[in-house]
């Protein structure tokens, strides 16, 4: 069965899809916006259902979407034309299909053993690649500090790789929540910080665990580096840390190493 073919800017749709490049209405609606096959189909993988699919009509021309067309009921689908898809498109070379899903909501373990903690991660794509190093590294779960970028608007979704999908996420208003679910949960507290004194790879992350990583911009936040139960770590770029980091604690919990 053909799309439908969308050919108005003043569809209620395609102005739905691009409202949605704005956290706001993604808050307001509960809806996503991802684009591109892989992204979509990691949706699909997960479990996801998807309310909308748009695809342009160059692409539905060349059969290059009839795989992860077929995974979806007909009714949702519908082509446009390339100046529309570009329009409702968040990027600039758009890939030629998007698809709006309801936020996943995961929940986190009663007693996570590995949580990443983001202080204040304000670029959407270091959100997304430590979500990324965090599924890859078993991660738990993560907390989200005020001050964070939006785990679902676009630019992190497309740096996560589908890693929304697979690592709950809570968010927390402040340092001291963050903390309180922390010492509940057990996990001893490191921080990734560019004066940190003990390496990465000295700590024992066997048993439970948290690591907070801070801002590119402005490191970790006063209130973390205060708190005496945060030990802290040698730090580089802020994604870059937290992959190298989170590995280590893989690492030491699939082979039992003890530390250096």
């Amino acid at each position: 069965m053909k799309p439908q073919h969308l050919n108005s800017p003043n569809n209620p749709r395609l102005k739905l899809a691009k409202r949605l490049h704005a956290r706001r209405q993604r808050e307001k609606t509960g809806l996503i916006l991802l684009e591109g096959q892989r992204l979509i189909a990691d949706a699909l993988d997960a479990g996801l259902s998807a309310d909308f699919v748009l695809v342009s009509d160059e692409q539905l021309r060349d059969g290059a979407l009839d795989r992860l067309l077929a995974r979806v009921p007909a009714e949702i689908a519908a082509s446009t034309t390339a100046p529309l898809f570009r329009d409702v498109s968040d990027t600039t070379t758009p890939a030629g299909v998007l698809a709006l899903f309801q936020k996943p909501i995961l929940t986190l373990p009663p007693s996570p053993s590995l949580v990443l903690v983001c202080d204040s991660i304000s670029d959407p794509g270091n959100l997304g690649t430590l979500l990324r190093a965090s599924a890859a590294a078993g991660v738990d779960g993560c907390l989200l500090m005020a001050g964070c970028a939006d785990p679902w608007g676009p630019k992190a979704l497309r740096a996560g790789m589908g890693a929304q999908f697979r690592v709950p996420m809570m968010q927390v208003d402040s340092w001291a929540g963050a903390a309180a679910s922390l010492v509940e949960w057990g996990c001893a507290i490191r921080a990734a910080d560019a004066g940190g004194t003990s390496a990465h790879y000295d700590c024992d992350w066997r048993d439970a665990s948290a690591l907070v990583v801070g801002s590119e911009a402005h490191g970790i936040s006063r209130e973390v580096l205060a708190d005496p139960r945060a030990g802290d770590l040698e730090s580089l770029n802020a994604a870059v840390a937290g992959a190298i980091v989170l590995h280590e604690a893989q690492r030491q919990r699939m082979t039992g190493a003890v530390p250096r």
